[in-house]
C-alpha cells in the first residue's frame, strides 16, 4: 500500500466515522423527541432505536480498517480473530470486498 492509499483510506475513514457520528446523533434527537408525543409511538421509538443499533456498527468496521493499515505502517501482524472470517468491510474502489448484492443476501431471512 502506498503512502497516498494509506492518506487516502485513513481519509475515507474519516468521513465515514463522521457520517456514523451524525447519524447517531440525529436518531438520538428523534428518539428523544418521540418520547414527547401522547400518545406514545413505540414503532417509531424502537425505528430510532434501530437506526442507533445499525450506525453503531462502524466501531468494528472502523477497527478493522485501522488494523489493516497499522499492519502496512508497522508490519506487524494483528492477533487472529475468531470471527476473521466474516470480517469483509467496505472495500476502497479496486479492491476486493463484499459486494452490496452479497451483503443484502446475507441480510434476507
Amino acid at each position: 500500500m502506498t503512502p497516498q492509499q494509506i492518506l487516502a483510506e485513513i481519509d475515507h475513514l474519516r468521513r465515514e466515522l463522521a457520517i456514523a457520528a451524525d447519524d447517531l446523533l440525529s436518531a438520538a434527537e428523534q428518539g428523544l423527541a418521540l418520547t414527547q408525543d401522547q400518545p406514545l409511538d413505540a414503532e417509531a421509538v424502537a425505528a430510532s432505536f434501530h437506526r442507533v443499533l445499525a450506525a453503531c456498527s462502524f466501531q468494528d468496521l472502523a477497527d478493522q480498517r485501522i488494523d489493516r493499515l497499522l499492519t502496512v505502517l508497522t508490519g506487524r501482524k494483528a492477533p487472529p480473530r475468531p470471527d476473521a472470517a466474516l470480517l469483509n468491510g467496505p472495500a476502497l474502489a479496486g479492491e476486493a470486498g463484499l459486494n452490496q448484492s452479497a451483503a443484502d443476501a446475507l441480510l434476507k431471512t
